[in-house]
């Protein structure tokens, strides 16, 4: 599959409902990476509903970065907005992914100040010990990458000048010569260029947060780890929880998502997030288990405290 993430838009494309009718699944609130929702979080969504009612968290798109909407808190409080229109009472469930983690942690932090409970705090291979990859590792992944028809040399290439503008400061001038270049009509090379610009933007909001202050919370989360080399098992979470469920994942941070590694992945989910169910929200919960039960086994979880 490749990975064909959805430049965010005055449409939502993938528009919740204003209410949650009450015979569906419990609610999952699902916070994406720096790419937005895509294709890869689609199969996601798309695989877990029978469990959850997934609902995609939109971040501000280019122009209300440009316009300086452009900090993790920013996408927090659009999420917390989003949040309180679908499912205005009640506790929560937060899954998040690569940045949507970060921006998950700050959701969380905000609701449980206005006394809102989580019920599920689930962590996509998120980092707070905001490494950067080596020159040698990034040259490997993009290779991993194109042979694997995840990314394209146009792609590449416009990443390549999103992040040289961001560097010098003109991604606010590059915006406005790929509007003058495009002239309201659809233009491909305009739309992968915003669509990188966008998520390099998004990343370079990442970084500034991981430097900031944070407060624990004072419940726990559960923490799907890819392998990472010479990285602590909680990837820094443990200081931000009174508990860290760590469930060791399959796949890389950039393929979790994807197949092969998503049904296995999606397993690991999909049992956690179900533990959190009452038979009040969820009444099939204790039929599928009994279902089936060789074929659900428990996640290998390493808890810490």
């Amino acid at each position: 599959m490749k990975l064909r993430p959805l430049i965010d838009t005055g449409e939502d494309l993938a528009s919740p409902p204003s209410s949650i009718v009450a015979a569906a699944p419990p609610v999952l609130f699902l916070l994406p990476g720096s790419l937005g929702y895509g294709a890869s979080l689609a199969a996601l969504t798309a695989s877990i509903r029978e469990i959850a009612h997934v609902v995609p968290i939109r971040y501000p798109d280019l122009g209300k970065i440009l316009q300086g909407q452009d900090s993790v808190c920013d996408m927090a409080a659009a999420a917390v907005e989003q949040i309180n229109r679908i499912q205005p009472h009640g506790h929560i469930r937060l899954l998040g992914h690569s940045l949507g983690g970060a921006v998950a942690f700050e959701v969380a932090t905000r609701m449980f100040a206005a006394g809102r409970s989580v019920k599920f705090f689930g962590i996509l291979d998120t980092s707070l010990m905001g490494e950067r990859s080596s020159a040698w590792e990034t040259v490997t992944r993009t290779i991993r990458r194109i042979r694997n028809n995840r990314v394209t040399a146009p792609r590449m290439a416009c990443r390549a000048l999103a992040k040289a503008t961001v560097a010098i400061g003109h991604e606010a001038n590059l915006a406005r010569m790929l509007d003058r270049r495009a002239k309201g009509q659809f233009d491909l090379t305009s739309f992968r260029l915003k669509q990188e610009l966008q998520e390099v933007l998004r990343a370079k909001a990442y970084f500034r947060w991981l430097a900031e202050p944070k407060s624990m919370l004072p419940f726990s989360a559960v923490l799907f780890r890819c392998q990472r080399k010479k990285m602590p098992q909680t990837l820094g979470w443990d200081r931000a929880f009174a508990q860290i469920d760590v469930v060791p994942s399959a796949g890389t941070h950039t393929d979790l998502v994807m197949p092969p590694y998503l049904a296995m992945n999606l397993h690991l989910v999909q049992k956690a997030l179900s533990q959190t169910y009452s038979p009040a929200e969820f009444p099939q919960r204790e039929a599928d288990c009994s279902r089936d039960p060789a074929s659900s086994p428990q996640p290998n979880r390493t808890r810490v405290q």
